[in-house]
């Protein structure tokens, strides 16, 4: 439990007066939910509701910063006052709590959202949220924004926050790495999602403005790609060695900022599942729950693949419910720096098929495979075209040197279809 000032205190520097603009929020609602979501059954989380749902032992509850877009606070998914006071660079009236976008909102009610019915319930419902608003929409992610969201890193660690969510990718800074560092050495947990570019994040060859992986491919931090209804590899995901898990990442539906529920696909959406399973475990297990423990503990229980570690799909499928539930071993603390491998044959069935592995990507995988398909047939294509340009150089002067015409036929040349009687006579 992070030491957090009576009332939120930030020190950042909001943008110059002729830089900040109100932010206005969402009015164009969607739809409501009908049905439950698939992504919730699927990791695990009634069962690990029975054993904690985001408040430390004394009540307190757990706090995750979300630097995002904003969180609409009185968007339906979340309890009165359980977003708290934040900060925004544009709008600092407004605290963190407008969305004029979706993707903080929909971030913050994955992670920890009220239930809606059966339909809807964020992972961990009965933490609080802080606001740390570092986008506006989907601008690019460039030095500057590292800048912003390594200052909002610090500010969350020092009001409070006990998980730090980061559903972005951004350049490699040393501002950003100090920032996570810092966090990390203070006890804070902070997950990031990998990013949706389908890049090897180990690539050294790529150029700077494609190697936006960061915060997510720092060793501290736990790195998040994002998995479909069935466990497999969302194919956008950046992959890497410092991947550490698959979370729902594909068709997860999620309350908008404007009201109603969207559905929307990304590695963004991935990471608060895993943000939240952060926040149970430092509720479950107290102050001294390290982020190396946590993240430990969530790739030791995950679902994992064959090979139990692969660049694609890290240690597995993230499992709420056996993160919760296992027991520690005998001299086990949350406290430790590493965990013991968990015997994932006593788990309960938590996932379809009842599964205790996930499918192996092929060995042969190969995330460009479609572009190179489409490369490859339009090279096809292009030898077709070349090919027949040359037949018909080659056709169409003997043609004409023998009086043929494009659409012309001589008629003293047309065929005549012979009679069956007159060829029965022959």
């Amino acid at each position: 439990m992070s030491t957090a000032p009576a009332q939120a205190e930030f020190s950042t520097s909001p943008l110059p007066a002729d830089e900040q603009r109100p932010c206005e929020a969402r009015t164009d609602a969607k739809d409501d939910i009908s049905s439950e979501t698939w992504t919730n059954s699927f990791i695990g989380l009634d069962e690990a509701h029975q054993y904690n749902r985001g408040r430390y032992e004394d009540g307190t509850p757990v706090t995750i910063a979300v630097i995002d877009s904003g969180v609409q606070a009185d968007q339906g998914a979340f309890a009165e006052g359980q977003v708290e006071d934040g900060f925004d660079y544009w709008d600092p009236s407004s605290k963190g709590q407008c969305d004029a976008f979706y993707h903080g909102t929909g971030v913050a009610a994955i992670a920890a959202g009220q239930a809606d019915g059966e339909q809807f319930v964020g992972v961990a419902p009965e933490a609080k949220i802080m606001p740390l608003r570092a986008f506006e929409g989907d601008e690019g992610a460039d030095d500057a924004k590292a800048l912003m969201v390594a200052q909002m890193i610090t500010e969350a660690v020092n009001n409070g926050a006990d998980v730090i969510n980061v559903s972005i990718a951004l350049p490699d800074t040393e501002e950003l790495k100090s920032a996570v560092e810092s966090a990390v050495a203070a006890d804070v947990v902070i997950v990031a999602a990998s990013g949706n570019g389908n890049l090897n994040m180990d690539d050294t060859s790529l150029a700077p403005e494609d190697a936006k992986f960061y915060p997510a491919n720092y060793p501290e931090v736990i790195a998040v790609g994002g998995h479909n209804k069935d466990g497999n590899f969302y194919e956008a995901t950046n992959f890497g060695g410092n991947l550490d898990l698959l979370a729902p990442g594909q068709d997860v539906t999620f309350p908008y900022a404007g009201g109603g529920y969207f559905t929307d696909r990304g590695t963004s959406f991935a990471a608060p599942f895993v943000a939240g399973a952060a926040a149970l475990l430092k509720a479950q297990y107290g102050e001294d729950a390290s982020p190396a423990w946590i993240e430990k503990r969530l790739e030791s229980t995950a679902i994992h693949p064959p090979d139990g570690f692969n660049v694609y799909q890290g240690h597995g499928v993230l499992n709420i419910s056996l993160a919760m539930t296992a027991p520690l071993l005998e001299g086990e603390a949350a406290s430790d720096d590493e965990v013991a491998p968990i015997d994932t044959s006593l788990e309960e069935p938590v996932v379809p098929e009842e599964q205790d592995s996930i499918a192996a990507v092929d060995i042969d995988y190969d995330p460009l495979a479609f572009e190179k398909l489409v490369a490859w047939a339009s090279v096809g294509l292009a030898i077709v075209l070349v090919t027949l340009v040359l037949v018909l150089k080659k056709i169409i002067p003997k043609g004409r040197k023998r009086g043929w015409r494009p659409g012309t036929r001589r008629p003293d040349n047309v065929p005549v279809k012979v009679a069956a009687d007159a060829r029965a006579e022959g």
